[in-house]
């Protein structure tokens, strides 16, 4: 049976979109920094063809996305900190008050893991590019790394925008309607299916998947 993607994304339950309409925010998980709770509220905000998806469960060991986006400028994995003191920005690495972090290497990790969810998920190839949002108290770039884009959130959601359309409008709904359904994320290894059931939460513009248990 063929499926309509645009259909399967306008038939989904809508909570998230009743508590927008009502003024409320879906609240982040308690431990999260004030920082990657500014993050679900600015990328909330993105135009008309943009779909975002938060906290996204991926694998088996209850690793998560913060948030994969997608719209026309492409597919788009984001890691948002909010880190007291200074960070140095490099071409390899981020270096927090001295100490280097593995910020980095895990934007480019999810960010090829989930490129490579989505292209099985759809039978052919869909690029991500890692994004890296952090609040900081001072910024020194010495250089910007290739394959993550690093930045300020404003910035960061700025700079996505204003990519050049990599995707038409009906490859925005494709990829976005397999990124809805939780077996994509979920999926075993050998192709037997989702590990676990999830309950989604999307909205035409903003999905959130609930924390695991």
């Amino acid at each position: 049976m063929n499926v309509d993607p645009a259909r399967e994304l306008r038939a989904a339950p809508s909570r998230a979109r009743f508590a927008r309409l009502l003024g409320m925010h879906v609240v982040e998980r308690e431990w999260r920094a004030s920082g990657e709770q500014v993050a679900g509220v600015w990328l909330g905000r993105l135009p008309e063809g943009w779909f975002v998806f938060h906290d996204v469960p991926i694998g088996e060991r209850g690793a998560t996305i913060e948030q994969v986006v997608i719209g026309p400028g492409g597919v788009f994995t984001i890691t948002t900190k909010s880190l007291a003191g200074s960070i140095r920005v490099n071409p390899r690495s981020i270096v927090h008050d001295g100490h280097r972090t593995s910020l980095l290497a895990k934007a480019s990790s999810e960010a090829r893991r989930a490129g490579s969810v989505l292209s099985g998920a759809v039978g052919r190839e869909v690029e991500v590019r890692g994004l890296l949002a952090i609040l900081a108290d001072e910024w020194i770039v010495r250089q910007l790394p290739t394959d993550v884009y690093v930045g300020g959130p404003r910035i960061v959601k700025h700079w996505m925008l204003q990519q050049p359309p990599v995707l038409r409008s009906s490859d925005v709904i494709v990829v976005a309607a397999a990124a809805s359904r939780p077996g994509t994320w979920t999926a075993r290894p050998d192709g037997e299916g989702p590990l676990a059931s999830v309950s989604l939460l999307p909205t035409r513009a903003s999905t959130r998947f609930p924390p695991a248990p």
